[in-house]
């Protein structure tokens, strides 16, 4: 027997019969390590309680959930608040839905929906202003809006900015939000209005020091 063919069948004889190959030349092992994409759903499930079109959606890296698809909704028939942000978590659990109120289709992620800070902006217009309203992670999903009233899901909240605009992001990676105001003297028509530009603490949005 030739050296050549010696040699053919003592390395085909140190395997164990099994393709250690994922058919594209790469290593199982390797192939295994390589986490598998999440399938995430084309619209929100039912228990998201946020029937209606979806508008957008992103999928974002969530600190404590891991990947999270965010929908942006505008509910069907006369339901309100008109519009609604649902997410879902890669396996499977729903979070906690947000209602916001939007005219017609006036909901839309920022470019990019999110910054360095992790959290992540929607602006929406119910009818005349724009505004900003900040998804920002918490353990369990993403921290209260806290809306100013119970029956009003526009004017403004903790993380939510009505008559506002974002900023940047600059050279940190990070957003501002410009927050307008109108003195409304002696009426809104006629008052002068000023811009106030607000930065992320760690905490929420305040103007700066």
């Amino acid at each position: 027997m030739s050296a050549l063919a010696l040699m053919i069948v003592f390395v085909s004889g140190c395997t164990d019969g099994t393709d250690d190959t994922d058919g594209k030349g790469r290593s199982s092992s390797s192939a295994k390590e390589t986490p598998s994409p999440v399938s995430f759903p084309s619209s929100p499930p039912d228990s998201a309680k946020c029937p209606g079109k979806v508008l957008d959606h992103r999928d974002i890296k969530h600190p404590n959930l891991g990947p999270v698809r965010v929908f942006l909704v505008r509910r069907s028939g006369s339901q309100m608040p008109s519009g609604c942000i649902a997410a879902v978590t890669g396996r499977g659990h729903v979070l906690e839905p947000i209602g916001v109120d939007v005219y017609e289709n006036e909901l839309r992620f920022a470019d990019p929906a999110s910054d360095t800070t992790r959290n992540t902006f929607v602006l929406y217009n119910p009818g005349r202003y724009d505004g900003v309203l900040v998804l920002v992670p918490d353990k369990d999903g993403f921290e209260d809006v806290d809306w100013a009233g119970p029956e009003e899901h526009y004017s403004g909240g903790r993380l939510a900015y009505y008559y506002a605009r974002l900023s940047g992001p600059g050279e940190d990676g990070r957003y501002a939000i410009v927050k307008s105001e109108n003195s409304c003297d002696p009426t809104c028509a006629e008052g002068t209005t000023s811009n106030v530009t607000l930065h992320w603490n760690g905490h929420a949005y305040v103007p700066a020091a």
